[in-house]
């Protein structure tokens, strides 16, 4: 099951170039690069994630922007920080990083689910180097609790078939929309994902402000939604009335048809919109 489409995930791989950090803790990150010239998009993965949440992404938007893709302290090929962190200390080590890795330039977040709460929190130490912020699957919209659907213990499976068949399900409750886009690939990304966590992502966002914090930032503001994510309460057109009644300079764009992983469900669309609000 997870050997059928490794080719696409290696071939993808290959292509990057691969810097590591060390924090002053002393606990490495893993950073992958792809592409050579335009903007710095850095693109953080949602829980439980890496940078192959991005997969079907990387390929088309190198060929416009140099894209930075971490897998954040504690999942992928990262290490976990030595105490669990709050989200302010997890963004600022992420901010610190990232002066390592590019100085001074300035950049943009992409940031996914998770990655859209770090991405948001990391607004308020990056200061003037981030030129714009981009929410994609955000769901902290206005006092209510993330919503998330009862899930299948992938690690209770004993045998492939069982595996296969949670994660399977629990990408039909939480991230994919339509059925027939969770194939082999997507189950794969998923169980390489969950199997490399260290840490408990929604234990780390338990300590946001958010959306309080997002008033504070500056910078355009995008969110990108899947017309049918099911982490979002009360549905799209609730969460879109709170954002821009909040925030009325925000822009919304919704991708039909689609749920909560959008960037892998409609990587066509998901592509357009952000070529249209980078280039």
């Amino acid at each position: 099951m997870e050997l059928e489409h490794n080719k696409e995930i290696e071939k993808i791989r290959n292509s990057s170039q691969q810097k590591f950090v060390t924090t002053e803790e002393g606990t490495k990150i893993s950073f992958r690069l792809w592409g050579d010239h335009g903007a710095f998009l850095l693109l953080l993965h949602g829980g439980y994630g890496s940078w192959l949440h991005w997969l079907k992404n990387i390929e088309e938007l190198s060929k416009k922007f140099q894209l930075i893709i971490p897998d954040m302290p504690g999942f992928g090929e990262s290490e976990a920080l030595p105490e669990l962190p709050n989200v302010d200390k997890y963004a600022q080590t992420l901010c610190s990083a990232m002066k390592e890795l590019i100085n001074e330039q300035k950049f943009n977040i992409v940031g996914f689910s998770f990655g859209s709460v770090i991405g948001s929190h990391m607004m308020k130490f990056a200061g003037d180097q981030v030129n714009r912020l981009t929410l994609v699957g955000y769901n902290r919209t206005g006092n209510m609790p993330f919503k998330r659907p009862q899930m299948r213990n992938w690690r209770a499976a004993t045998t492939n078939e069982e595996l296969y068949e949670a994660q399977r399900y629990n990408l039909s409750v939480m991230m994919i929309h339509k059925l027939e886009k969770i194939d082999n690939q997507a189950i794969t990304i998923q169980t390489l994902n969950t199997r490399a966590g260290k840490v408990r992502s929604l234990d780390i966002v338990a300590s946001h402000d958010l959306p309080t914090r997002l008033l504070d930032i500056i910078q355009p503001i995008d969110i990108i939604w899947g017309e049918f994510d099911v982490t979002l309460i009360n549905g799209y057109d609730d969460a879109y009335q709170i954002m821009t009644s909040l925030i009325p300079k925000i822009t919304c764009h919704k991708i039909k048809n689609s749920g909560h992983w959008i960037q892998f469900e409609e990587a066509g669309a998901f592509n357009q919109i952000i070529k249209k609000i980078y280039l």
